[in-house]
Protein backbone atom coordinates (compact mmCIF):
# COMPACT_ATOMS: atom_id res chain seq x y z
CA UNK A 1 0.00 0.00 0.00
CA UNK A 2 1.33 3.46 -0.96
CA UNK A 3 2.23 5.60 2.02
CA UNK A 4 -0.02 8.63 2.50
CA UNK A 5 2.12 11.77 2.30
CA UNK A 6 -0.51 14.51 2.06
CA UNK A 7 -3.24 15.88 4.29
CA UNK A 8 -6.44 17.56 3.07
CA UNK A 9 -7.69 20.87 4.42
CA UNK A 10 -10.68 19.19 6.06
CA UNK A 11 -8.36 16.98 8.10
CA UNK A 12 -6.13 19.85 9.17
CA UNK A 13 -8.95 22.19 10.08
CA UNK A 14 -10.55 19.44 12.15
CA UNK A 15 -7.30 18.95 14.07
CA UNK A 16 -7.12 22.68 14.73
CA UNK A 17 -10.75 22.79 15.84
CA UNK A 18 -10.14 19.94 18.27
CA UNK A 19 -6.89 21.54 19.51
CA UNK A 20 -4.93 18.42 18.63
CA UNK A 21 -1.10 18.73 18.69
CA UNK A 22 -0.06 19.73 15.17
CA UNK A 23 3.08 21.48 13.93
CA UNK A 24 2.44 23.40 10.69
CA UNK A 25 5.60 24.39 8.83
CA UNK A 26 5.17 27.15 6.23
CA UNK A 27 8.05 27.01 3.73
CA UNK A 28 6.95 29.86 1.43
CA UNK A 29 8.91 33.05 0.71
CA UNK A 30 8.39 35.78 3.32
CA UNK A 31 6.38 38.03 1.00
CA UNK A 32 3.84 35.28 0.35
CA UNK A 33 3.44 34.59 4.06
CA UNK A 34 2.92 38.29 4.75
CA UNK A 35 0.00 38.27 2.30
CA UNK A 36 -1.86 35.46 4.11
CA UNK A 37 -1.04 32.55 6.34
CA UNK A 38 -2.20 29.82 8.68
CA UNK A 39 -2.02 31.64 12.01
CA UNK A 40 -0.99 28.51 13.89
CA UNK A 41 1.98 27.84 11.58
CA UNK A 42 5.73 28.32 11.97
CA UNK A 43 7.59 29.96 9.09
CA UNK A 44 10.93 29.07 7.52
CA UNK A 45 11.75 30.77 4.21
CA UNK A 46 12.94 27.55 2.60
CA UNK A 47 11.37 27.83 -0.85
CA UNK A 48 14.52 28.46 -2.88
CA UNK A 49 16.63 26.05 -0.88
CA UNK A 50 14.18 23.18 -1.17
CA UNK A 51 13.72 23.73 -4.91
CA UNK A 52 17.49 23.78 -5.32
CA UNK A 53 17.81 20.43 -3.54
CA UNK A 54 19.11 21.80 -0.23
CA UNK A 55 17.28 19.70 2.37
CA UNK A 56 19.64 20.90 5.11
CA UNK A 57 17.70 24.16 5.19
CA UNK A 58 15.21 22.44 7.52
CA UNK A 59 17.87 21.04 9.89
CA UNK A 60 17.46 23.81 12.44
CA UNK A 61 13.67 23.64 12.64
CA UNK A 62 12.68 22.73 16.19
CA UNK A 63 9.83 20.25 15.76
CA UNK A 64 8.06 19.12 18.96
CA UNK A 65 7.77 15.42 19.65
CA UNK A 66 4.44 13.58 19.60
CA UNK A 67 2.83 16.01 17.17
CA UNK A 68 1.48 15.77 13.65
CA UNK A 69 3.73 17.66 11.22
CA UNK A 70 2.19 19.36 8.17
CA UNK A 71 4.15 21.39 5.60
CA UNK A 72 2.59 24.23 3.62
CA UNK A 73 3.39 26.20 0.47
CA UNK A 74 1.32 28.09 -2.11
CA UNK A 75 -0.08 25.17 -4.09
CA UNK A 76 1.27 21.98 -2.49
CA UNK A 77 4.36 21.27 -4.59
CA UNK A 78 7.27 22.68 -2.57
CA UNK A 79 5.63 21.57 0.66
CA UNK A 80 5.71 18.01 -0.66
CA UNK A 81 9.48 18.38 -1.14
CA UNK A 82 9.68 19.66 2.44
CA UNK A 83 7.64 16.73 3.75
CA UNK A 84 9.89 14.28 1.91
CA UNK A 85 12.97 15.98 3.36
CA UNK A 86 11.57 15.68 6.89
CA UNK A 87 10.64 12.05 6.31
CA UNK A 88 14.26 11.45 5.28
CA UNK A 89 15.19 12.66 8.76
CA UNK A 90 12.76 10.23 10.38
CA UNK A 91 9.93 12.75 10.88
CA UNK A 92 6.60 11.49 9.43
CA UNK A 93 5.48 14.78 7.88
CA UNK A 94 2.52 15.44 5.59
CA UNK A 95 2.16 18.05 2.87
CA UNK A 96 -1.02 20.16 2.89
CA UNK A 97 -2.78 19.14 -0.28
CA UNK A 98 -3.43 22.13 -2.53
CA UNK A 99 -1.43 24.49 -0.31
CA UNK A 100 -2.73 27.93 0.63
CA UNK A 101 -4.99 28.03 -2.42
CA UNK A 102 -6.90 25.10 -0.92
CA UNK A 103 -6.65 26.47 2.63
CA UNK A 104 -8.46 29.55 1.31
CA UNK A 105 -11.67 27.59 1.98
CA UNK A 106 -10.81 26.36 5.46
CA UNK A 107 -13.17 27.89 8.01
CA UNK A 108 -14.04 28.09 11.65
CA UNK A 109 -16.66 29.78 13.79
CA UNK A 110 -17.14 31.99 16.82
CA UNK A 111 -20.46 32.56 18.57
CA UNK A 112 -22.13 35.22 20.67
CA UNK A 113 -25.46 35.02 22.47
CA UNK A 114 -26.69 38.59 22.72
CA UNK A 115 -29.87 37.61 24.53
CA UNK A 116 -32.10 34.63 25.10
CA UNK A 117 -33.67 35.25 21.70
CA UNK A 118 -30.64 36.15 19.56
CA UNK A 119 -27.59 34.04 18.71
CA UNK A 120 -25.00 35.03 16.11
CA UNK A 121 -22.49 32.65 14.55
CA UNK A 122 -19.52 34.28 12.84
CA UNK A 123 -18.25 32.07 10.01
CA UNK A 124 -14.60 32.87 9.24
CA UNK A 125 -12.51 31.95 6.22
CA UNK A 126 -9.29 31.43 8.13
CA UNK A 127 -6.73 32.42 5.48
CA UNK A 128 -8.48 35.32 3.81
CA UNK A 129 -10.19 36.83 6.84
CA UNK A 130 -13.66 36.89 5.25
CA UNK A 131 -16.41 37.03 7.87
CA UNK A 132 -19.98 35.98 7.23
CA UNK A 133 -22.83 35.57 9.69
CA UNK A 134 -25.80 33.43 10.48
CA UNK A 135 -28.04 34.97 13.12
CA UNK A 136 -30.90 33.00 14.63
CA UNK A 137 -33.96 33.90 16.66
CA UNK A 138 -36.58 31.33 17.70
CA UNK A 139 -36.65 28.96 14.71
CA UNK A 140 -35.63 31.44 11.98
CA UNK A 141 -32.30 32.74 10.74
CA UNK A 142 -30.68 35.23 8.40
CA UNK A 143 -27.35 34.86 6.60
CA UNK A 144 -25.19 37.85 5.72
CA UNK A 145 -22.26 37.96 3.26
CA UNK A 146 -21.98 34.22 2.64
CA UNK A 147 -18.59 33.40 1.10
CA UNK A 148 -18.51 29.61 1.45
CA UNK A 149 -20.48 26.73 -0.02
CA UNK A 150 -24.20 26.89 0.84
CA UNK A 151 -24.04 23.50 2.57
CA UNK A 152 -22.00 25.04 5.40
CA UNK A 153 -24.71 27.57 6.28
CA UNK A 154 -27.50 25.03 5.80
CA UNK A 155 -25.82 22.65 8.27
CA UNK A 156 -25.24 25.41 10.83
CA UNK A 157 -28.91 26.32 10.55
CA UNK A 158 -30.04 22.71 10.94
CA UNK A 159 -27.76 22.16 13.93
CA UNK A 160 -29.44 25.09 15.66
CA UNK A 161 -33.01 24.27 14.67
CA UNK A 162 -33.28 27.27 12.35
CA UNK A 163 -34.87 27.76 8.95
CA UNK A 164 -33.06 30.38 6.87
CA UNK A 165 -35.60 33.08 6.07
CA UNK A 166 -33.47 35.85 4.51
CA UNK A 167 -30.05 35.97 2.85
CA UNK A 168 -28.23 39.14 1.89
CA UNK A 169 -24.96 40.84 0.99
CA UNK A 170 -23.89 44.15 2.49
CA UNK A 171 -22.54 45.19 -0.93
CA UNK A 172 -21.13 43.87 -4.19
CA UNK A 173 -17.93 42.29 -2.92
CA UNK A 174 -14.62 42.54 -4.77
CA UNK A 175 -12.35 40.22 -2.79
CA UNK A 176 -14.43 37.04 -2.82
CA UNK A 177 -17.16 35.53 -4.96
CA UNK A 178 -20.45 35.80 -3.08
CA UNK A 179 -22.37 32.56 -2.55
CA UNK A 180 -25.54 34.35 -1.42
CA UNK A 181 -27.45 33.78 -4.66
CA UNK A 182 -26.64 30.06 -4.50
CA UNK A 183 -27.65 29.93 -0.84
CA UNK A 184 -30.99 31.56 -1.64
CA UNK A 185 -31.63 28.91 -4.29
CA UNK A 186 -30.52 26.05 -2.01
CA UNK A 187 -32.46 27.20 1.05
CA UNK A 188 -35.55 28.80 -0.47
CA UNK A 189 -34.78 31.95 1.52
CA UNK A 190 -35.67 35.43 0.30
CA UNK A 191 -32.66 37.07 -1.36
CA UNK A 192 -32.63 40.73 -0.44
CA UNK A 193 -30.39 43.62 -1.47
CA UNK A 194 -30.63 47.38 -1.17
CA UNK A 195 -32.78 48.83 -3.94
CA UNK A 196 -29.78 50.78 -5.26
CA UNK A 197 -27.82 47.64 -6.10
CA UNK A 198 -27.04 47.36 -9.81
CA UNK A 199 -26.82 43.65 -10.50
CA UNK A 200 -27.86 41.40 -13.36
CA UNK A 201 -30.08 39.02 -11.39
CA UNK A 202 -33.39 39.18 -9.58
CA UNK A 203 -33.61 39.96 -5.87
CA UNK A 204 -36.12 41.38 -3.41
CA UNK A 205 -35.29 45.08 -2.98
CA UNK A 206 -35.25 46.79 0.41
CA UNK A 207 -34.83 50.47 1.26
CA UNK A 208 -33.40 52.63 4.01
CA UNK A 209 -35.41 52.13 7.19
CA UNK A 210 -37.09 48.87 6.16
CA UNK A 211 -37.33 46.21 8.86
CA UNK A 212 -37.33 42.47 8.32
CA UNK A 213 -38.71 40.17 10.98
CA UNK A 214 -37.02 36.89 11.83
CA UNK A 215 -38.02 35.07 14.98
CA UNK A 216 -38.65 37.73 17.60
CA UNK A 217 -36.11 40.19 16.18
CA UNK A 218 -36.19 42.94 13.59
CA UNK A 219 -33.37 43.55 11.12
CA UNK A 220 -33.22 47.22 10.12
CA UNK A 221 -31.80 48.31 6.75
CA UNK A 222 -29.39 51.26 6.80
CA UNK A 223 -28.05 52.73 3.56
CA UNK A 224 -24.35 53.47 4.22
CA UNK A 225 -22.63 54.29 0.89
CA UNK A 226 -18.96 55.06 0.51
CA UNK A 227 -17.03 51.83 0.17
CA UNK A 228 -19.40 51.12 -2.72
CA UNK A 229 -22.50 53.02 -3.79
CA UNK A 230 -24.80 50.22 -2.67
CA UNK A 231 -23.09 49.54 0.69
CA UNK A 232 -25.63 48.62 3.34
CA UNK A 233 -25.49 48.09 7.09
CA UNK A 234 -27.96 45.82 8.88
CA UNK A 235 -28.89 46.68 12.46
CA UNK A 236 -30.63 44.76 15.23
CA UNK A 237 -31.85 47.37 17.74
CA UNK A 238 -28.95 48.72 19.81
CA UNK A 239 -27.42 45.26 20.06
CA UNK A 240 -25.35 45.02 16.91
CA UNK A 241 -24.64 46.25 13.40
CA UNK A 242 -23.42 44.13 10.48
CA UNK A 243 -21.27 46.75 8.76
CA UNK A 244 -19.88 44.91 5.74
CA UNK A 245 -16.84 46.80 4.44
CA UNK A 246 -18.04 50.22 5.60
CA UNK A 247 -16.65 49.96 9.12
CA UNK A 248 -14.10 47.47 10.43
CA UNK A 249 -12.94 47.13 14.02
CA UNK A 250 -9.58 48.70 13.12
CA UNK A 251 -10.23 50.68 9.93
CA UNK A 252 -12.74 51.72 7.30
CA UNK A 253 -13.55 50.58 3.78
CA UNK A 254 -11.53 51.91 0.86
CA UNK A 255 -13.68 54.07 -1.44
CA UNK A 256 -11.76 53.69 -4.69
CA UNK A 257 -12.57 50.33 -6.26
CA UNK A 258 -13.84 50.84 -9.80
CA UNK A 259 -13.54 54.63 -9.28
CA UNK A 260 -11.51 57.41 -10.90
CA UNK A 261 -10.09 60.10 -8.60
CA UNK A 262 -13.15 62.38 -8.70
CA UNK A 263 -15.54 59.52 -8.03
CA UNK A 264 -13.28 58.20 -5.27
CA UNK A 265 -13.49 61.63 -3.63
CA UNK A 266 -17.30 61.59 -3.86
CA UNK A 267 -17.37 58.11 -2.38
CA UNK A 268 -15.02 59.20 0.40
CA UNK A 269 -17.39 62.05 1.30
CA UNK A 270 -20.30 59.62 1.38
CA UNK A 271 -18.26 57.22 3.49
CA UNK A 272 -17.50 60.00 5.98
CA UNK A 273 -21.20 60.68 6.53
CA UNK A 274 -22.02 56.96 6.73
CA UNK A 275 -19.38 56.57 9.43
CA UNK A 276 -20.74 59.56 11.35
CA UNK A 277 -24.11 57.79 11.43
CA UNK A 278 -22.73 54.42 12.52
CA UNK A 279 -20.42 55.82 15.18
CA UNK A 280 -23.30 57.80 16.70
CA UNK A 281 -25.07 54.62 17.81
CA UNK A 282 -25.06 53.43 21.40
CA UNK A 283 -21.45 52.92 22.61
CA UNK A 284 -22.28 49.34 23.57
CA UNK A 285 -23.51 48.39 20.08
CA UNK A 286 -21.45 45.50 18.70
CA UNK A 287 -19.73 46.10 15.35
CA UNK A 288 -19.54 42.95 13.20
CA UNK A 289 -17.67 43.58 9.91
CA UNK A 290 -17.38 41.47 6.76
CA UNK A 291 -13.60 41.19 6.97
CA UNK A 292 -10.53 41.34 9.08
CA UNK A 293 -7.19 42.35 7.61
CA UNK A 294 -5.43 39.42 9.29
CA UNK A 295 -5.71 35.67 8.83
CA UNK A 296 -7.97 34.13 11.47
CA UNK A 297 -6.96 31.75 14.23
CA UNK A 298 -8.95 28.69 15.27
CA UNK A 299 -9.50 30.32 18.66
CA UNK A 300 -13.31 30.72 18.67
CA UNK A 301 -12.86 34.38 19.68
CA UNK A 302 -15.41 36.68 18.05
CA UNK A 303 -13.97 39.33 15.74
CA UNK A 304 -16.05 42.33 16.78
CA UNK A 305 -15.88 45.35 19.04
CA UNK A 306 -18.23 47.85 20.63
CA UNK A 307 -18.82 51.23 19.01
CA UNK A 308 -16.94 52.79 21.94
CA UNK A 309 -13.86 50.62 21.31
CA UNK A 310 -13.95 51.18 17.54
CA UNK A 311 -14.17 54.97 17.96
CA UNK A 312 -11.16 54.88 20.27
CA UNK A 313 -9.19 52.73 17.81
CA UNK A 314 -9.84 54.45 14.47
CA UNK A 315 -7.96 57.73 14.14
CA UNK A 316 -10.13 58.78 11.20
CA UNK A 317 -13.19 59.00 13.45
CA UNK A 318 -11.95 62.37 14.73
CA UNK A 319 -11.37 63.99 11.31
CA UNK A 320 -13.41 66.72 9.66
CA UNK A 321 -14.93 65.85 6.29
CA UNK A 322 -12.14 67.62 4.38
CA UNK A 323 -9.42 66.03 6.50
CA UNK A 324 -11.03 62.63 6.09
CA UNK A 325 -11.33 62.85 2.30
CA UNK A 326 -7.80 64.18 1.82
CA UNK A 327 -6.27 61.57 4.11
CA UNK A 328 -8.20 58.66 2.63
CA UNK A 329 -7.27 59.60 -0.93
CA UNK A 330 -3.61 59.87 0.09
CA UNK A 331 -3.32 56.37 1.56
CA UNK A 332 -5.35 54.21 -0.82
CA UNK A 333 -3.25 51.18 -1.79
CA UNK A 334 -3.00 49.65 -5.24
CA UNK A 335 -6.09 47.74 -6.31
CA UNK A 336 -5.37 43.97 -6.44
CA UNK A 337 -5.66 42.78 -10.07
CA UNK A 338 -8.34 40.19 -9.29
CA UNK A 339 -10.74 42.58 -7.55
CA UNK A 340 -12.40 44.07 -10.62
CA UNK A 341 -12.97 40.59 -12.07
CA UNK A 342 -14.53 39.35 -8.83
CA UNK A 343 -16.76 42.42 -8.57
CA UNK A 344 -17.98 41.88 -12.14
CA UNK A 345 -18.80 38.23 -11.37
CA UNK A 346 -20.74 39.25 -8.26
CA UNK A 347 -22.64 41.78 -10.34
CA UNK A 348 -23.51 39.10 -12.89
CA UNK A 349 -24.47 36.50 -10.27
CA UNK A 350 -22.45 33.68 -11.83
CA UNK A 351 -18.82 32.52 -11.79
CA UNK A 352 -19.19 29.80 -14.41
CA UNK A 353 -15.94 29.14 -16.24
CA UNK A 354 -13.72 30.56 -13.49
CA UNK A 355 -11.43 28.69 -11.10
CA UNK A 356 -12.21 30.23 -7.72
CA UNK A 357 -9.06 28.89 -6.04
CA UNK A 358 -6.94 30.94 -8.42
CA UNK A 359 -9.24 33.95 -8.64
CA UNK A 360 -9.71 34.40 -4.87
CA UNK A 361 -6.12 33.64 -3.83
CA UNK A 362 -4.48 36.19 -1.54
CA UNK A 363 -5.31 38.25 1.52
CA UNK A 364 -7.90 40.96 2.02
CA UNK A 365 -7.20 44.54 0.88
CA UNK A 366 -10.54 46.29 1.36
CA UNK A 367 -9.61 48.26 4.48
CA UNK A 368 -7.63 51.43 5.12
CA UNK A 369 -6.59 52.67 8.54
Amino acid sequence: MEEIKTMGIDQLQEKLRKKEPVFILDVRPADQRKEWQIVESTHVDAYKGLNNGDNSILDEVDIPKNTTVVTVCAAGRTSLIAAEALRGKGIPAYSLEGGMKAWNYAWNTAEVNLSADLKVIQVRRAAKGCLSYIAGSANEAIVIDSSLHPDIYLKLARDNGWTIRYVMDTHIHADFVSRTKELAEASGAVHIMIDRAKVDFDFTPVSEGDRLKFGSNLLEVLYTPGHTWESTTFRIADRLIFTGDTLFIDGVGRPDLKAEHDEAARKARSLYHSLITLLSFSPSTLVLPAHTTQSVSFDSKLIGESIAKVKATITLSGFSETQFVNHVLSIIPTTPPNYLTIASLNKSGTYEGHQLQDLEAGGNHCAIA
